[in-house]
């Protein structure tokens, strides 16, 4: 009886996996046309895309893994065009999907939050693809649970075309987890590289690079919760629409409410910050409220202008409390702001001059 079981088990399964289709999208395959693969395909599927451009569609089956044909060069597969349903070029309305190998650009919509990818379900990761000249890269809607996964991509040029809006590379609104790691951001405008309300956010191994850019942080975790921020390269450039934070932890948690994450670890590790802003600019400010402390360490700092406060609020930075204000004197900026790009007698007229230029925080705009 055990045995029959087994088997009975075994075939159900096999027929389970057989049932999995692939669908092919232009080229030689079936399909012409993303909606015409988004209608037909079903949980499970995988729909594969031959090089070319394509107009956006949205899916709603479970499952889905959507990719480039396997000999495609990186960047020949395209989808642009107008944004699906006022979304974005992809609205994913299932479950557990998988985008692989695409490149999404020119995402507009009347609202100026036109994003590369909409997610509306439970779980999404995106893997080595590119987002270009969107108006938001990704976009996540609040989904109790979902974890949105980003691994290996490239955001260039998020910028929102309404004037009363700011497009963000990565949003994540409120999910269980945001975790982007080994992906490049730059040359964005106004908004902020990542901003994520997820209960629990990693950041790990990207390059966060506003040299080229106008955008206002680099990172932004307005509700603040759990967070690991760790071993990447992050710049801020010169023409920030926000002149004096890099990382804002816990900026709205002040309106109380369903704008404060349960708090978690905060630990902000190994990573190295180039400042190219003028005036003075916090690398983790803390405004959370209830206060939930942040632990900073081994953190390299460079100051290639203005300079550099490690954290302020309520931190820790290699063991010691952080200031409630910003250094005023330049033995405690020394110790806290490391590695200015000169040495010397430059490096004392560096600090002399950086101590002038005090820069005022523009509030950001936000959405």
């Amino acid at each position: 009886m055990t045995l029959r079981f087994a088997l009975a088990a075994a075939l159900a399964t096999e027929s389970a996996g057989a049932s999995a289709a692939t669908l092919a999208v232009g080229g030689n395959g079936a399909y012409a046309t993303l909606t015409e693969a988004a209608r037909d395909a079903k949980a499970g599927d995988t729909i594969v895309l031959a090089p070319g451009l394509y107009e956006g569609a949205r899916f709603h089956a479970d499952g889905l893994t959507i990719r480039a044909a396997a000999d495609a060069l990186p960047g020949s597969v395209v989808v642009g065009g107008e944004a699906v349903g006022g979304k974005g070029l992809f609205v994913i309305s299932g479950d557990d999907a998988t985008i692989t190998g695409l490149t999404f650009e020119g995402a507009r919509a009347a609202d100026g939050n036109g994003a590369g990818i909409r997610a509306e379900g439970r779980n999404l990761t995106v893997a080595d693809t590119r987002f270009i000249g969107n108006e938001m890269g990704i976009l996540a809607n609040s989904v109790d649970g979902s974890v949105l996964t980003v691994r290996r991509s490239r955001f260039t040029e998020t910028a929102s075309r309404a004037p009363d809006r700011v497009g963000h590379a990565v949003y994540a609104n409120g999910i269980a987890r945001l975790v982007v790691t080994g992906s490049t951001f730059e040359r964005g405008a106004r908004g902020h590289y990542i901003k994520s309300r997820a209960l629990d956010t990693r950041i790990t191994g990207n390059r966060i690079d506003d040299t080229n850019g106008s955008a206002s942080y680099l990172i932004d975790l307005p509700e603040g919760g759990a967070a690991t921020i760790a071993d990447n390269l992050l710049v801020k450039g010169p023409r920030p629409d926000n002149c004096c934070t890099a990382i804002a932890y816990g900026f709205e948690m002040q309106k109380g409410g369903s704008y404060a994450n349960p708090p978690g670890p905060v630990r902000v590790y190994g990573n190295r910050f180039v400042n190219r802003a003028p005036g003075t600019v916090t690398f983790f400010a803390n405004r959370s409220a209830p206060a939930n402390t942040g632990t900073l360490s081994d953190n390299e700092m460079i100051a290639e202008r203005g300079r550099v406060v490690a954290a302020s609020g309520n931190a820790t930075v290699n063991g010691k409390a952080a200031p409630a204000s910003h250094f005023s004197d330049a033995a405690a900026f020394a110790e806290m702001a490391l590695k200015p790009p000169m040495s010397g007698i430059f490096a004392l007229l560096g600090f002399g001059l950086a101590g002038i230029i005090v820069g005022r925080r523009k509030p950001a705009t936000q959405r």
